[in-house]
């Protein structure tokens, strides 16, 4: 099972590997089917905490996060591709069959704009990329439209805890002011994923 107390544990006592964790956060959050069972958003704010506590600079945090994102998304893609006629009678499609069902959905409602809608709605999210892939969206079109929404998804998912952290360890000038724009942009993050994610 996995246990997030853990990691968070074993990255504050080697914090060398605190790169490596907001990396591989990252990308597991993207990864087809993956980020289901894994509370990444979570650990990805911490991280970031951790990363601005030990003096990480924020362009290299935000670099991380989208290199990471996007690879996963694109390797989720190529998979969908390559297996698209054995998808449905794959583990764990086979015992989940709402997940591929709901990712076709979002997808023929919204197109290729659903590929980037999709990047920031928790259950679609996961398999959005794997199957924009078995739907045969041309190639070149999936990679603009996800360097797009992962410029985007890098930033709303570090910055919150990256300035978090930074408040916490550095005790910055105004707090209050850090506070009440990213509440402000997290407040119309939450209102258009709410909007989308009912038409999912």
């Amino acid at each position: 099972m996995f246990d997030i107390d853990t990691v968070i544990l074993w990255l504050q006592q080697n914090p060398e590997w605190v790169a490596w964790g907001l990396f591989l956060t990252a990308f597991i959050e993207s990864f087809a089917i993956i980020g289901i069972f894994i509370p990444g958003v979570v650990l990805l704010a911490v991280i970031s905490g951790m990363s601005a506590s030990a003096d990480f600079n924020l362009l290299t945090v935000l670099v991380i996060t989208f290199v990471a994102s996007f690879l996963a998304d694109v390797l989720s893609f190529i998979i969908g591709r390559r297996f698209s006629k054995k998808i449905d009678s794959t583990w764990p499609f086979t015992r989940n069959p709402i997940w591929l069902a709901r990712g076709r959905k979002f997808f023929k409602n919204f197109g290729v704009f659903g590929v980037l809608i999709g990047k920031f709605i928790g259950p679609i999210r996961p398999v959005m990329p794997l199957t924009a892939g078995s739907m045969n969206m041309e190639f070149r079109s999936f990679l603009l439209i996800d360097i797009l929404s992962s410029l985007l998804w890098a930033p709303l998912y570090t910055l919150p805890g990256y300035f978090a952290g930074k408040v916490a360890f550095e005790n910055l000038d105004n707090p209050y002011l850090l506070i009440s724009v990213f509440g402000t942009f997290a407040l119309v993050a939450i209102i258009f994923i709410t909007f989308f994610r009912n038409k999912a």
